[in-house]
């Protein structure tokens, strides 16, 4: 089976299952996840993140988003950028700063939040995805948008990606232009995925 076809056919599987899970787990896994993340030695000098807001029942980052916000630290969030098809990142000082956008998801608002920040300048980028493997790979949604938003960041950054463990796939098929994931939190583990 040619390569596309086998992460169409991943991501199809993968994104069903996920949207039958009910809310309350979606919450009881997320809360174990985000209390995973918030105690990486990496958060803890990190002056600046992006996160992005869950979508069609993601990890939610609504705990990471407020402790960041907190201790001082400056948060990003992804707004797709039209005709381009590329990513901004928008500094948020909140929730209200996010309302409904492209696809559907909860981007920076126009009026809000228009300090860009820069990939190249972020500590930690925390990336949404459909499946991951042990070995850092990533399912999007197909679009591409993060593995080209984040082909210029500096080499000490970490990608990390937040997943519940049956996301968490035996091999994902990749591809050279394919961003590695840093790290892969889900509620049972932490993967440290070489990075070359």
């Amino acid at each position: 089976m040619p390569i596309l076809e086998k992460k169409d056919s991943l991501r199809k599987d993968l994104l069903q299952k996920r949207l039958r899970l009910p809310f309350e787990e979606i919450f009881r896994l997320s809360s174990i996840i985000q209390k995973k993340f918030l105690s990486l030695k990496e958060l803890e000098n990190a002056r600046q993140l992006a996160l992005y807001a869950s979508f069609k029942n993601e990890v939610l980052t609504d705990t990471i988003l407020e402790y960041a916000l907190g201790k001082g630290k400056e948060v990003f969030f992804p707004r797709v950028v039209r005709g381009r098809g590329g990513l901004a990142f928008l500094k948020v000082k909140g929730k209200k700063d996010l309302a409904v956008g492209s696809y559907e998801i909860h981007e920076p608002s126009h009026g809000r939040g228009s300090e860009t920040g820069a990939p190249s300048s972020f500590d930690i980028i925390v990336v949404p995805g459909i499946s991951f493997d042990i070995n850092g790979n990533r399912l999007g949604y197909g679009k591409g948008y993060y593995d080209r938003a984040l082909g210029s960041i500096k080499k000490e950054c970490l990608i990390a990606a937040l997943a519940f463990d049956f996301q968490i796939a035996e091999k994902i098929p990749a591809e050279s232009h394919d961003i590695k994931m840093g790290k892969i939190i889900t509620e049972n583990r932490v993967i440290n995925p070489v990075r070359s």
